[in-house]
This record gives C-alpha cells, sequence and structure tokens, in this order.
C-alpha cells in the first residue's frame, strides 16, 4: 500500500513538475489526469475486503487467460485482475487460503499487488 501511495505521489508530482515543462498541451494534461484517476481506483481494492466487493466495484474483470475455461469457478490462491476500462492495466491478488474447491463471494483479499501494464501477445 505504501508503494501505491508512493506510485501516486510520483505522478502527481510529475504531473506539477514535470509535465508543464515539456508538453503543456490539453491533451497531456487530460492523460495525466486519467493515469492519476486510473491509480486511484486501483487503490480502492483492498486487502480484507471480499470477492463480492470486488466485483461490486465493477472496475476489474478477473483474467484467466485466452486458453482458460470461461465456466471454471475453481478456487485459485492467486489470481490476475485486468482494469475494465483497459485491459492493458492489471493487478495481482492473493486471496487467503480456503479448503473449498470452489471459488466463493465471500472468499477475502490477502493481498493487492501494485498496478502494472502487460501487453504481452494473447494469441
Amino acid at each position: 500500500m505504501k508503494n501505491l501511495n508512493y506510485i501516486l505521489f510520483v505522478i502527481v508530482f510529475v504531473r506539477l513538475a514535470v509535465v508543464p515543462i515539456h508538453a503543456d498541451t490539453a491533451s497531456d494534461r487530460d492523460f495525466t489526469a486519467r493515469i492519476v484517476a486510473i491509480f486511484g481506483d486501483c487503490q480502492k481494492v483492498k486487502p480484507g475486503m471480499t470477492r463480492a466487493e470486488l466485483y461490486k466495484l465493477s472496475l476489474f474483470d478477473e483474467d484467466s487467460g485466452p486458453l482458460s475455461d470461461p465456466n471454471d469457478k475453481s478456487f485459485k490462491q492467486h489470481a490476475k485482475f485486468e482494469y475494465k476500462a483497459c485491459s492493458l492495466i492489471k493487478i495481482d491478488i492473493d486471496f487467503r487460503r480456503s479448503d473449498l474447491k470452489e471459488a466463493l463471494p465471500t472468499d477475502s483479499i490477502a493481498k493487492v499487488s501494485m498496478p502494472f501494464i502487460d501487453a504481452r501477445p494473447r494469441r
């Protein structure tokens, strides 16, 4: 969480200090504002939340890969989620261990990664 706050601080600092010097166009300001908003959305996912609360945010979809079965509801302790507004932005989420074989809405989030760009080819 500290790292995410640090990155957000750096982005805001860059926005205030560097961006106006190098490129002070409306599209640059809009782009920077959008990145800050995306990082803010990513910070809404916190350890202790349930899977149901994560889905209720309506910000992320589970990224199970192109070859996975869409009907697979098995429990996975580690899962990758993609930001709905831009599928290249991802976060990794670790759920607390469960003895059950099925993913449940009550599964609790143990750890959330910092957002990252995943631009690997999907085919």
